[in-house]
């Protein structure tokens, strides 16, 4: 039986202070990365055949680090690419309810 075990990418400066991140190109801080190395360890405990991952650079640097711990190579996957935000990336919640509240409530 196939078993697909999905990672979310380890913290960046924009998840600790909530900011609409999308297709920004951010790193892991210090925090994200001793997240993707315990993942690492934890999910060195099963059977891995593949990793896979966006393109975007945390989530590349997330799967590296599995990746590396398990001996195996990332395939990037372009369609793991987050959601375009547009105008409210690097926003946080509030600002963008200012900026445009009637779309923000929807």
């Amino acid at each position: 039986m196939t078993q697909i075990i999905l990672v979310r990418h380890g913290q960046t400066e924009w998840n600790r202070v909530e900011r609409f991140r999308g297709r920004a190109n951010l790193d892991l801080n210090e925090v994200g990365i001793r997240q993707a190395e315990a993942t690492a360890e934890r999910v060195a405990r099963w059977t891995v055949a593949a990793i896979y991952s966006s393109p975007l650079p945390r989530a590349k640097t997330t799967a590296q680090i599995l990746a590396r711990r398990l001996g195996l190579e990332v395939e990037l996957l372009p369609g793991l690419i987050d959601i375009d935000y547009g105008q409210w990336q690097g926003l946080s919640p509030d600002e963008a309810a200012v900026r445009d509240s009637t779309l923000y409530r929807l």
